[in-house]
């Protein structure tokens, strides 16, 4: 029966017909539904986006009803069989609403969702995510959603660019820093240049939008895996903070890669086991994310959907997916290939003007350093 399909009923929003017409553009914005029902002594009326279009702010939500001529709603009751769903939402195209046994309508059921409840399709798991300046990327090697390769690409290029300006400041730092503070030993001195370059990094995340749209893509992946409708208010609710987020691992690497040079290889080994997520966690809280705004949250929601369709493509299509194919979903080819081709192009320009005797051949061999 319909009623065995209650953990995916998705939740309905009603309107008045006396509201404006305003106040149900704000409402579709806001949550980010399909439909919104209102009420007459006739029955429940279904309100799509596209019934909206043409009416001005001011109008009430009534005028809407019979300028439109709007339908009454398609609808089941919970005691009816799934395949009368299944009828109807072949016949007529859309959602269809579920009504209990006093007429009242209770959940709304999307065709993808009930085919996915059925054939014990599973809601995808271990989603990761990636935010850059062209936008938001998902995968979970099964399927991808969000940017483009080529956009993947571009941030493999950039991140090569602000790797290579953060190993050069950290340079003319160590040399500043030891002929401004002579009486400092070269360790303390290592020490401060090592970490400043660390720190400005952070700190450029932080005071741009792209802390906040990584809050916002951590947001999404949460609601993805709990299997939660993507609308802002449902995906404002989670956490900003996720567990496999990328800044764990750089802290993890770069505890190791400090205290293994400064410290004790044994020690860091230790603290690196214990504290690793513990302090990664908070700096993702307190500098790599930001609490997003709507738009923030819409672009997440884009990229989350774009990433779902595809995942259950893959799942009703059973499609097979080679090792290969995983690994290319991923993004991580994009990325490192955007990341490699910057540096080869840098190193044959400076092997260049190296050869013409235009650029010292300790700055190419520094270069040569990202191969």
């Amino acid at each position: 029966m319909i009623s065995d399909l209650r953990p995916i009923y998705k939740k309905i929003n009603f309107i008045s017909i006396s509201d404006t017409v305003g106040r149900l553009i704000l409402f579709f914005r806001n949550h980010e539904n399909e439909i919104f029902l209102t009420y007459t002594n006739e029955g429940y009326f279904v309100i799509s986006k596209e019934d909206i279009i043409g009416f001005d702010w001011n109008d009430k939500v009534y005028d809407l009803l019979l300028k439109k001529g709007v339908s009454l709603l398609v609808y089941v009751f919970e005691s009816d069989p799934v395949d009368k769903f299944f009828q109807l939402s072949l016949e007529y195209k859309k959602a269809i609403v579920v009504l209990n046994s006093n007429n009242t309508p209770v959940g709304i059921l999307h065709y993808p969702d009930v085919v996915a409840f059925l054939n014990g399709y599973p809601m995808p798991t271990r989603v990761s995510g990636v935010s850059t300046p062209f936008g938001i990327f998902f995968t979970n090697s099964l399927a991808r959603g969000g940017i483009s390769d080529l956009k993947l690409f571009l941030t493999g290029c950039l991140f090569s660019l602000f790797a290579i300006v953060m190993f050069f400041t950290g340079a003319l730092l160590y040399g500043s820093l030891k002929n401004v503070f002579s009486g400092f030993d070269s360790y303390t001195v290592s020490v401060i240049s090592t970490v400043l370059p660390f720190v400005i990094f952070l700190l450029l995340i932080k005071f741009t939008g792209l802390s906040k749209l990584h809050g916002a893509e951590h947001k999404v992946a949460h609601a993805l895996e709990s299997g939660d409708i993507l609308s802002v208010n449902s995906v404002r609710l989670y956490s900003r903070v996720h567990k496999r987020c990328g800044t764990n691992l750089l802290i993890l690497l770069l505890i190791l890669q400090f205290m293994v040079i400064y410290v004790n290889p044994i020690l860091a080994c230790v603290v690196a086991l214990f504290a690793w997520r513990a302090l990664g966690n908070k700096i993702q809280f307190y500098i790599t994310t930001s609490e997003p705004g709507e738009k923030e949250i819409k672009d997440a929601i884009f990229a989350g959907r774009d990433f779902l369709k595809n995942y259950f493509k893959v799942l009703y299509g059973n499609v097979k997916l080679d090792s290969l194919k995983r690994a290319y979903n991923l993004g991580i080819f994009q990325i490192l290939g955007g990341y490699f081709f910057v540096i080869f192009v840098i190193n044959f320009v400076a092997w260049g003007l190296s050869c013409f005797g235009i650029l010292p051949k300790d700055y190419y061999q520094l270069l040569r350093l990202f191969l």
